[in-house]
């Protein structure tokens, strides 16, 4: 008899109208595969649960001491031998004993029990800190007393207790409270467990919290420790945490219970560094070579640098001549350092003779170190002396960078030397390992502006774009200051709409360039126009040097109408002050601009200004002189209006 199953082979060919008939035999033709395939997925994912639940269960009852924490101590600290953290062997306890604590509180006689209790809380503490913490409290509130079980079981429940919670990060107040709480109860915490709670909180990083746990133990518990580890933690501490104030104390208690290590040395030296205290720098110095301790290079540089900081430069000399009578000890960090203490002082002579010593112990100077060269130089107005560095820096090799050629850029150009600032340049542009920044731009830019050299600024300008870098308000005021040298209005205006455009807001320094551009270029309405809008528009709020600088060229101008116009801009929008007043007024008063003065004089009275009074007789008996007897009487009848006396004059 012939088969009536169908396989996909002889199924014949279907439109795609019939796509979910297709379906329907595909599944039913695959039945066996699917239900096979399905069976397999169940059962493999059953088995893997009930895997995962069997290792669970296993990892919790093979728990029965407190994980193995490595601490990381504070230099110079060993290892202690034994502390409270060391748990001793327990009998085995059940995890139904555990969770039953979980879940509700024991009653007042199971609380008081000393040997039921402590072994449940010391697991307890393993992964529920906090509630074997609140257990605990309750039984002391009921009655237990530790005074009646041995020593180490009783220090064995303080330490999970304790050691638990700053493990998990709990070392603010509750701890503090909980300590409290065992001074209320009067319990001790012994020697073991103080040393252990202060390497815990050093190694989890805990530095202040750390000191003032110390303090509560050491205050409310009358501890006494003389372990050197101990002191040695807490002044690791004391130095993260910026407590210096207690670093010379922890110090001395340091040296009292077993003598400081170079580490314990070095951060003393760190808090002398950040105070700035060279003295002690020195006399610790001293204490290590009394004591045999090894002064390493970096304790050296550190004394060094903290006597440079000082301005100690002799003491740091001396030290320099004792660290050349050994061996490996300085370094070019060491010559570095005296270098920059030098340049700062302004003796470039004993900085480069010091980098000359540097060169004769066969020490390769860096980069840092003609840094500090060009620096000194520029900052002392050598120039010369800097082109020199320059030549040596090149003759060598040494790979320059974009700080030391823009150094080299910022001397020349203090000194106006174009030339050599934009040779300098140059080099730079052929260093494919230093790129001209913003800084350098600016500076190049400035220094051709200010010798007249615009077209050359506007090369610099599009190169700085070329290379990517964004031009800020510092770059488009040096050329706008070029403009206006030029009296180039039409580019100016052309720069200011890029800097607009850009994004770059306009300063007061942007405003009091294009005033004086619009005055060299005779175009004070223009002037007077952009204080009016432009400020507004850009939310800047004007400065009065702005208006008392229009004014001024106004009046030079011999544009009086437009000079009283902007001080009556000045005077509404924050008023002009008696200097502003004295010298507007003596301008007009010296360039014979009587009728403008005696304008300017009313504005200041209708708008409540300060005027000086001796500025309003030397107005007033310019106008007597020159027998301007209606200016004068008008002048008068504003000077009444601003409280100044006019009889003695006019008589």
């Amino acid at each position: 008899m012939a088969s009536t199953d169908m396989t996909i082979m002889d199924m014949p060919a279907l439109s795609f109208s019939d796509a979910p008939s297709v379906a329907y035999q595909v599944v039913y033709t695959l039945r066996v595969e699917i239900t096979f395939v399905a069976g397999f997925v169940f059962f493999y994912l059953t088995g893997l649960l009930n895997f995962k639940r069997a290792a669970t269960s296993k990892d919790i009852k093979g728990r029965q001491s407190f994980p193995k924490v490595q601490n990381r101590l504070p230099p110079g600290s060993k290892a202690q031998p034994a502390s409270a953290t060391t748990k001793p062997e327990t009998r085995s306890i059940s995890d139904k004993d555990v969770g039953a604590l979980l879940e509700k509180t024991p009653d007042a006689n199971r609380l008081k029990d000393a040997e039921w209790l402590i072994p449940k809380l010391v697991q307890l503490c393993q992964s529920h800190c906090q509630r074997s913490a609140s257990i605990f409290r309750t039984a002391l509130q009921a009655g237990l007393d530790l005074g009646k079980v041995s020593a180490d079981e009783r220090d064995q429940l303080l330490s999970a207790l304790v050691v638990s919670q700053i493990r998990v990060g709990i070392v603010d107040d509750v701890l503090l409270r909980f300590l409290r709480d065992l001074k209320a109860y009067k319990i001790t915490v012994s020697e073991a467990l103080h040393v252990s709670i202060v390497k815990l909180c050093t190694a989890k990083h805990h530095f202040s919290e750390c000191l003032a746990l110390h303090d509560l133990i050491a205050d409310c518990h009358g501890s006494k420790a003389s372990d050197r580890n101990l002191w040695s933690c807490l002044l690791f501490c004391a130095t993260e945490a910026k407590a210096y104030q207690r670093c010379g104390l922890l110090f001395k208690e340091l040296e009292k219970s077993g003598g400081a290590t170079e580490k314990d040395y070095w951060n003393m030296f760190r808090v002398c560094s950040r105070q700035g205290d060279a003295k002690m720098t020195l006399q610790l110095l001293q204490k290590m070579r009394a004591d045999g301790v090894v002064i390493t290079n970096v304790v050296y540089n550190t004394a060094l640098a903290t006597c440079v900081a000082c301005q100690l430069i002799d003491e740091a000399r001396k030290l320099l001549d004792e660290m050349n009578t050994f061996e490996n000890v300085t370094d070019v960090i060491t010559y570095n350092t005296i270098m920059k203490g030098y340049a700062n002082l302004g003796l470039m002579d004993d900085c480069f003779h010091v980098y000359e010593m540097l060169v004769e112990r066969g020490i390769e100077a860096s980069q840092v170190t003609y840094g500090i060269l060009l620096d000194g130089c520029i900052n002392n107005k050598q120039v010369d002396r800097a082109a020199k560095v320059f030549d040596i820096i090149t003759e060598k090799g040494c790979p320059m960078n974009t700080v030391l050629y823009t150094t080299l850029v910022k001397g020349f150009a203090r000194e106006g030397k174009v030339d050599e600032a934009m040779r300098i340049y140059e080099h730079m542009c052929n260093d494919k390992s230093a790129a001209a920044d913003v800084i350098t731009f600016s500076l190049l830019l400035k220094v051709n502006c200010d010798a007249d050299r615009l077209e050359k600024a506007l090369e610099l300008l599009d190169g700085m774009v070329k290379s990517g870098l964004k031009p800020d308000e510092v770059i488009y005021n040096n050329i706008l200051a070029g403009c206006s040298k030029q009296a180039n209005t039409k580019l100016a205006k052309r720069l200011y709409n890029d800097m607009i455009s850009s994004g770059i807001k306009p300063s007061n320094a942007t405003f009091s360039i294009l005033i004086r551009l619009y005055s060299s270029s005779k175009s004070l309405d223009e002037a007077v126009e952009m204080l009016t809008t432009e400020p507004q528009r850009h939310n800047v709020k004007l400065e009065p040097r702005l208006f008392s600088q229009l004014i001024q060229c106004c009046i030079r101008a011999r544009q009086g109408r437009r000079a009283v116009e902007v001080f009556e801009m000045m005077a509404k929008q924050g008023g002009s002050s008696p200097a502003t007043n004295a010298t507007t007024l003596s301008m007009c008063v010296k360039l014979n601009m009587l009728d403008t003065a005696v304008e300017i004089l009313e504005k200041a009275a209708e708008h409540r200004c300060r005027v000086d009074s001796k500025d309003a007789y030397m107005l007033l008996e310019s106008l007597c002189k020159k027998r301007k007897s209606i200016l004068a009487d008008a002048c008068a009848v504003a000077m009444k209006a601003l409280n100044i006396p006019v009889e003695p004059v006019m008589r």
